[in-house]
């Protein structure tokens, strides 16, 4: 009975294991998009990104604004269409919309078509979830595996 114990938490503890894996690996990485709140209209900010549906935290001690990676270009996009356009470290506040999306769609192509694999939105996260996948299986080989050995050998001699 003492051995059933043992495997049952080992069991529950790699599943928990691999369960937070899963989950820190699927967690949204947030970037800066405003690093200091009070040059801007924070108010018009967070409607223009709650209208166009960015995932947005603010740090109101350390006045920054953060968005979720894969969505800071629409958030770009999002505030542009209020007439806000950041392109670090400059915030432009433009009067003509139609200027604004300009601007910033033009530095938006110019940025992406230089921007090396490591710097693309998706590598983290790809490299994440291989990272995750390998401490899931170095879990199961180390541990998961040679506890249901000994459960198998111990019905075997009985």
């Amino acid at each position: 009975m003492n051995r059933d114990i043992k495997l049952i938490v080992v069991l529950a503890v790699s599943l928990l294991i691999a369960i937070f894996i899963i989950k820190w690996a699927n967690e949204p990485e947030y970037r800066p998009l405003i690093q200091d709140l009070r040059l801007v209209d924070a108010v018009k900010i967070a409607d223009a990104l709650e209208q166009s549906d960015v995932q947005y935290y603010a740090d109101v001690q350390n006045h920054m604004l953060y968005v979720v990676q894969e969505q800071s270009v629409q958030a770009r996009i999002a505030l542009a269409k209020v007439g806000i356009v950041i392109d670090y470290p400059e915030i432009t506040k433009y009067n003509n919309l139609n200027q604004a999306y300009e601007e910033l769609s033009t530095t938006l192509k110019q940025k992406e078509i230089n921007k090396p694999i490591w710097m693309q939105f998706w590598f983290f996260k790809v490299i994440k979830l291989a990272l995750g996948a390998l401490v899931i299986i170095v879990l199961i080989l180390s541990v998961v595996r040679p506890a249901l050995r000994e459960l198998v050998l111990e019905e075997d001699e009985k």
